[in-house]
């Protein structure tokens, strides 16, 4: 599953800031500590977890000095939000992340948190998930 913002994949944008900023596959590779064929798999749409997502958005927002969690259509304090609660649901619901992912975004569940996050925030984790999961019921989705 991969994080598409407004029809522009991750992959997308990964590659366009890479060379903007002038570099090879490997030599980004070699900057956020992945191999080079993991750089062109992701570029090319390859699936990853939202934790390999968020993985390489903070070494490259380190190694290249972008932000590019906002031009996926996240800021980072959204970002670090939302994989927080996909983990925290994961962990309550007891299902694999990946699927925790899936269903959240499936059934609008981020649709929500983007909305709402400001008063999601002041609530207990376990409320967050309860909320989110509600919403996500409300649009057809069963766990």
């Amino acid at each position: 599953m991969m994080i598409d913002m407004e029809n522009k994949s991750l992959g997308m944008i990964i590659r366009e800031e890479r060379k903007k900023k002038g570099l090879t596959q490997a030599q980004l590779g070699r900057l956020i500590g992945l191999k080079e064929s993991r750089v062109s798999k992701i570029e090319h749409g390859a699936p990853i977890t939202p934790e390999v997502a968020s993985f390489i958005l903070g070494k490259m927002g380190s190694a290249l000095q972008i932000n590019v969690v906002d031009k996926a259509g996240f800021n980072q304090e959204e970002s670090e939000f939302i994989v927080s609660v996909i983990n925290n649901f994961a962990d309550e619901k007891k299902i694999p992340l990946t699927k925790a992912y899936n269903y959240i975004v499936t059934f609008k569940g981020i649709d929500f948190m983007r909305q709402y996050q400001d008063i999601e925030k002041t609530l207990s984790n376990h409320e967050i998930v309860s909320d989110v999961s509600r919403v996500c019921a409300n649009n057809g989705g069963r766990l």
